[in-house]
């Protein structure tokens, strides 16, 4: 089963750590945002709200927002936990030698 809530070692979040979570979170949410603009754009010009622009136009800046909503985020995530899981190997490493 698990250990009792006494044995359990307590979590101290790490400041840094925290200011680079939320420093991506911000990112991320303004790369979303800045998406949703670029496809209300492309609707707009599609539609011809806008002064006359080719509606290839409004695709590519529908496409480019779908884009820049879905798949970007995910990317930027992606990579961040990858280099904070790499991060914790190499302290873990370190520590480990250090022992004898």
């Amino acid at each position: 089963m698990s250990e009792p809530m006494d044995d359990q070692p307590e979590y101290i979040p790490d400041p840094e750590k925290e200011k680079q979570a939320k420093a991506v979170h911000i990112t991320v949410s303004i790369i979303r945002l800045l998406g949703v603009i670029l496809v209300m754009l492309g609707l707009a010009i599609v539609l011809d709200r806008l002064p006359p622009m080719p509606a290839r136009a409004g695709y590519v800046l529908i496409a480019l927002g779908l884009v820049q909503m879905w798949v970007a985020p995910v990317w930027i995530i992606r990579k961040y936990v990858q280099a904070r899981v790499v991060e914790e190997q190499m302290a873990k490493a370190a520590e480990e030698a250090e022992v004898p």
